[in-house]
């Protein structure tokens, strides 16, 4: 193997290059002592000394790099210092052993391998560096595990990581698996109603019902009997917990900048809601929307604006994207909101669909759930992942607070974080004050306690529907309707009609311009 020996140390790192935007296979193009002497451990890269070599151990990096998008390097001769001490200590027995190793200890991996001359101390030698290309499906070692790359680290996948992963790259599909369920006793028919309904009128199709949830992959048909399917359960089950028990969001605001730990745990307010998805929308938006403080800045223009600590559409867009994009293979885990005195925190269960991640969210889509996203679309909840991942960071600029945070991280398992942060060192709470100021106190006086309890939500949250306000007043939908129709007639509020009776689309917003002193 000696004639794969080259001397290249005049093609390093130019300094119009950026070796951080790199892919593993532009570094094994690329590679050389200068590059090596360059590059520090990350999820692409391994550094490996040649004193002890397992080959089991390196099996896992086989895998890892195999289930990790564009794969990754390891490179034999390279302490964990980032020493190139060279690899003339190995026998050709042992490279041997390298190279083949794959064959029996992980079958699915497809490594490639190359010497990389090097001078240690004056003396040639050379880096002994493998290229493990990414799959596409799971790869496991002979031992039955799987492995994956975090920054830069190796992280042994749990049977429902596996799962999920499988899913993901779409082996399997967790929505696509009949369900214990009868159809349709254990189901919310309204939903299913209002799905069927919307499908229909933007369509032009003439299916009945049932024949609309089996083109729609939402039940299937097997003889004479009709068999519901996980994505239906998501969308519509009466108790979808009894067999993926976590369809749930918990949601929880902290007195500080950090949730503590053991004595120290003490969330102010928590508060968890089950239910099927569209039950978890409603409900968890309520509840999130009931945790948001109201605060005061100074907008452009040089006046005061009152407006809730994180814009509506960011908040909601990132609650969204979790419940429909999260992985219910994680039976036992729920969707967290947490709100701190600086940020906002949604985290989901699941890492991202590749080839989604934190870099390529604004440019590229992909969907784990499709059939229940689709389903929740056409309910008007949710648009494409991407369109959704952009309107969260444009309503954040709008806002002018900084752009959300996206991050996969392996915390009890696999997880994608956003994280939205608020002004709070220079914006102020608001107070019941604002609110009655903002209408004129005059006005607010004359007001009967259930109009004062709508019009602070609609002024805390920018827009209220007839739903949330039947909720927060207890009174039916149909005299809240008429109630808030009345404030618009009063001036107090603007009606933005939907495209049909109950459309979720449909909302009133604060008349603006109404403050009175």
């Amino acid at each position: 193997m000696a004639d794969q020996l080259s001397f290249d140390f005049d093609s390093g790192v130019s300094t119009n290059d950026n070796p951080a935007l790199w892919t593993p296979r532009d570094i094994w193009v690329r590679l050389n002592q200068r590059v090596l002497e360059y590059l520090g451990e990350d999820r692409r890269f391994e550094r490996k000394g040649c004193k002890k070599i397992g080959l089991d151990e390196l099996a896992t990096y086989y895998s890892a790099f195999s289930n990790t998008p564009d794969g990754g390097l390891l490179v034999f001769g390279i302490e964990n210092d980032g020493t190139i001490v060279g690899c003339s200590s190995l026998s050709l027995g042992q490279l041997n052993d390298i190279e083949t190793l794959h064959l029996n200890r992980c079958p699915q991996a497809k490594p490639e391998f190359k010497r990389i001359a090097i001078v240690v101390n004056g003396r040639p030698d050379f880096c002994y560096a493998i290229f493990v290309p990414y799959i596409g499906r799971l790869v496991e070692t002979n031992k039955v595990e799987a492995w994956i790359r975090y920054g830069e680290s190796r992280h042994k996948m749990s049977d429902e990581e596996k799962r999920d992963f499988r899913a993901t790259r779409q082996e399997l599909s967790f929505e696509q698996e009949t369900a214990p369920y009868t159809f349709p006793d254990d189901f919310d028919l309204r939903t299913i109603q209002d799905f069927c309904d919307n499908y229909r009128d933007r369509e032009g199709v003439n299916f009945d019902n049932v024949e609309l949830l089996i083109d729609r992959r939402l039940l299937e048909r097997d003889g004479d009997k009709l068999q519901p399917l996980n994505s239906l359960v998501l969308l519509a089950a009466k108790d979808p917990g009894r067999s993926i028990p976590g369809c749930r969001v918990r949601v929880q605001r902290f007195g500080s900048e950090t949730e503590g730990e053991g004595r120290s745990y003490s969330p102010q307010r928590d508060r968890t809601i089950e239910g099927n998805v569209v039950t978890l929308i409603e409900k968890s938006a309520e509840t999130i929307a009931g945790m948001i403080f109201d605060v005061t800045w100074l907008s452009d223009n040089g006046k005061f604006v009152t407006t809730p600590e994180y814009p509506h559409h960011a908040w909601f867009e990132g609650l969204i994207n979790a419940l429909v994009h999260r992985s219910y293979n994680f039976s036992g885990s729920e969707i967290f909101v947490k709100l701190f005195p600086d940020r906002m925190e949604i985290e989901s269960p699941g890492g991202f669909v590749p080839p989604v991640n934190e870099n390529t969210i604004y440019e590229v889509r992909a969907a784990r759930n499709h059939n229940l996203m689709d389903a929740i679309r056409y309910l008007g909840y949710v648009r494409m992942a991407r369109e959704g991942a952009r309107r969260i960071r444009q309503s954040m600029k709008e806002f002018k607070l900084p752009e959300p945070q996206w991050k996969q991280e392996a915390v009890h398992g696999v997880v994608v974080r956003v994280t939205l942060r608020n002004d709070h060192a220079t914006r102020k709470r608001a107070t019941d004050t604002d609110v009655a100021h903002y209408f004129g106190v005059e006005v607010w006086k004359l007001l009967q306690d259930y109009e004062i309890k709508i019009l602070a939500y609609a002024f805390r949250n920018e827009t209220i529907q007839v739903s949330e306000a039947a909720r927060i007043t207890g009174r039916t939908w149909h005299t809240t309707k008429k109630d808030l129709d009345r404030l618009v007639r009063n001036d107090h509020l603007v009606y933005h009609a939907g495209e049909y009776e109950r459309d979720p689309k449909a909302h009133y917003s604060i008349k603006k311009n109404t403050p009175r002193h």
